[in-house]
């Protein structure tokens, strides 16, 4: 059975995981974060182990291994800031994907941000927006962002 928990509510199980999703988030973003290091995002994931503050990182775990995450950030685009929360770094390792994983990540997210009372969800994904607009998004529009296009996306919450 696959558990989905707030990594910093789920104890001395899951802090080892903290490392695994730096290296995974870093290897898939680092393109998107130019000139940040890996072990810089390591430590503002300690950081949110214990922080009551966005971002809430979301695991998704079995049996002591660590199959996905996503994450409820404030912001995830410096350059909408006035958006927000936003889904961000979904990932699932790629031997798990295929598995319904990401789905239930998904709405553990949405789930959680309509209990904080937010009204829309936003994110933005390179290369996933059918993905996302079978589960409920809507395309708002296509932009650059560091580089990158990107379709920026969101769901209502009301």
């Amino acid at each position: 059975m696959i558990t989905i928990t707030a990594l910093r509510h789920c104890g001395s199980e899951c802090t080892f995981f903290v490392e695994q999703l730096a290296d995974w988030h870093h290897q898939q973003w680092a393109h998107l974060n130019p000139g940040a290091t890996a072990e810089q995002r390591l430590v503002r994931y300690q950081q949110s182990l214990t922080s009551n503050a966005l971002p809430e990182i979301f695991v998704a775990h079995q049996q002591g291994q660590l199959l996905g995450s996503a994450t409820l950030a404030k912001e995830d685009m410096d350059t909408r800031k006035y958006l927000t929360p936003w889904l961000a770094s979904l990932f699932v390792a790629p031997e798990n994907r295929n598995n319904g994983i990401a789905s239930q990540l998904i709405e553990f997210v949405v789930d959680y941000a309509k209990q904080q009372a937010f009204k829309n969800l936003y994110l933005f994904t390179e290369d996933q927006t059918d993905f996302y607009q079978h589960r409920g998004w809507y395309f708002i529009e296509t932009v650059e962002y560091r580089q990158v296009e990107v379709d920026l996306m969101c769901r209502k919450l009301v």
